[in-house]
């Protein structure tokens, strides 16, 4: 089996901004694996912040298995994600079928499946016209960062208290009653100003709030006093760490990124797991390159085709993204068959 390592970087349109810090480029490393007649692709591309390897430890640990794929895969989160991914997707263009269709056993009857719309904007005025945009060309969910850093300096400060309220209360005003609103603070917030932010916009419609603390010890608690829906992202690993949060009762959501949870198999089955156990999953990509994006989106078909993932970032590059990862109208079309025939 040949494998073939390829890096590559996509800058974004406008730093994207978070309570880990601002993201304006994207570092990942394509691998190919198979032959002239069949290759499967996967991608790594970690992020500083989010408890993951670095580029340069995922780089190696790609290099030190593509000398020889004869060993185990690598590791580290996203380095292992990449190589499942690639053998995956392998395992799917031998069968001359979908990543969705692999993993579920049948191929999935819709042709599209719905994305939430990405809102970051610092100034409300601003996300609410984003907001606005983003339903008015067919989202029916918007999610909304909060409590972002201004730069990646770890002494940096996020966002006010009071900004992420107005910027809430804006953005919701700014969408038709259809249109879920979904908030993701990254942990960026103490349990205090949590509670202080979302109590007052308890009453807004809001779907859920993503990570709102870096304890998840916080969250029952959180969810208890605001009355919202708590989801866990960066603290989901693997079946342990959900079964931990299921037991306290911290979450009702569980967002799944096959790029750091090691690749679509792995997620697939976590998301049966949480739902064996009362809990929904939404799957997101990582900010990904198009390899990732074909990941996440097949996943998140196998997933939960009639739910709303995000997995619609394609427009937040400079560069153009192919056609079959970039979202129209709020939708992504589901492929029916496997990923080299879109790219």
């Amino acid at each position: 089996m040949q494998v073939t390592l390829r890096e590559f970087e996509l800058p974004l349109t406008q730093s994207l901004r978070t309570a880990h810090g601002p993201i304006g480029l994207r570092r990942g490393i394509e691998i190919e694996v198979g032959d002239e007649a069949c290759v499967g692709r996967g991608e790594a591309a970690p992020l500083p912040g989010f408890g993951l390897e670095s580029y340069d430890e995922a780089l190696a640990a790609l290099d030190r298995w593509a000398d020889n794929p004869d060993r185990d895969p690598p590791t580290e989160p996203c380095a292992a994600a990449a190589v499942e991914s690639a053998l995956t997707n392998l395992d799917a263009e031998i069968e001359g079928v979908s990543l969705a269709t692999l993993l579920v056993g049948s191929a999935p009857k819709s042709r599209r499946i719905a994305i939430q719309a990405l809102v970051f904007d610092a100034e409300p005025e601003a996300a609410a016209q984003h907001a606005a945009q983003a339903a008015a060309t067919g989202h029916v969910a918007v999610k909304l960062k909060v409590a972002a850093r201004e730069s990646d300096r770890s002494e940096a400060t996020a966002t006010s208290p009071s900004t992420d309220l107005a910027r809430i209360v804006a953005v919701r005003r700014a969408l038709p009653a259809g249109v879920a609103l979904r908030l993701d603070a990254n942990g960026g917030w103490d349990r205090s100003t949590a509670v202080r932010v979302l109590r007052r916009v308890g009453h807004l419609d809001i779907e859920f709030i993503e990570e709102p603390t870096p304890q998840p010890a916080d969250w029952a608690q959180i969810s208890r006093t605001v009355g919202l829906a708590v989801a866990a992202d960066e603290h989901l690993r693997d079946q342990a760490s959900l079964d931990r949060l299921v037991e306290v009762g911290a979450i009702e959501v569980a967002v799944l990124k096959p790029a750091v949870l090691g690749g679509p198999h792995v997620t697939y089955d976590l998301a049966r797991r949480a739902s064996m156990r009362g809990v929904r999953s939404v799957v997101s990509s990582f900010i990904c390159g198009p390899t990732g994006l074909r990941v996440a989106r097949d996943t998140a078909v196998a997933v939960d085709p009639h739910g709303v993932h995000g997995i619609g970032t394609a427009p937040l590059f400079v560069d153009p993204l192919p056609e079959d990862v970039t979202p129209s109208g709020g939708y992504l079309p589901v492929p029916t068959g496997p990923a080299s025939a879109a790219g």
